[in-house]
Formats: structure tokens, C-alpha cells, sequence
């Protein structure tokens, strides 16, 4: 099964939630926030999941 990707979509999720490096502690609970309202989402589509995997990404390197 081929996944297809939306960029069109993936650009209404960019603009929604705007990540961006987390600097702050407040841009973190901010990033930490939308990564639980995605995981709390039964089937995310692949430009949530991507949006998901970002965010934790950009977390983890704030924790770093």
C-alpha cells in the first residue's frame, strides 16, 4: 500500500502549529501541548504524523 502524502495539507498543518526551534520553556510546553493533542488523535493522517515526528524532534534537541 502506497501512503500518499498532501502537501497542500502538510502546508495547513505548518502554518497551524508554526514549529519552530524551541528556544524558550514556554515555546517547549507549547510544543509539548500540540505533541499531546496529536498522540491523543486515533488515526493520524501521514502529514500529522510527520507534524508529530517534528515537533518531538525540535523537543528533544531543546532537551539536549
Amino acid at each position: 500500500m502506497t501512503i500518499v502524502f498532501n502537501q497542500d495539507k502538510y502546508k495547513e498543518l505548518l502554518v497551524k502549529y508554526q514549529p519552530k526551534l524551541i528556544k524558550t520553556e514556554e515555546e517547549n510546553e507549547r510544543a509539548l501541548a500540540i505533541i499531546e493533542e496529536l498522540t491523543h488523535r486515533s488515526n493520524l493522517t501521514p502529514e500529522e504524523t510527520e507534524i508529530y515526528e517534528l515537533f518531538i524532534t525540535l523537543i528533544e534537541k531543546c532537551e539536549q
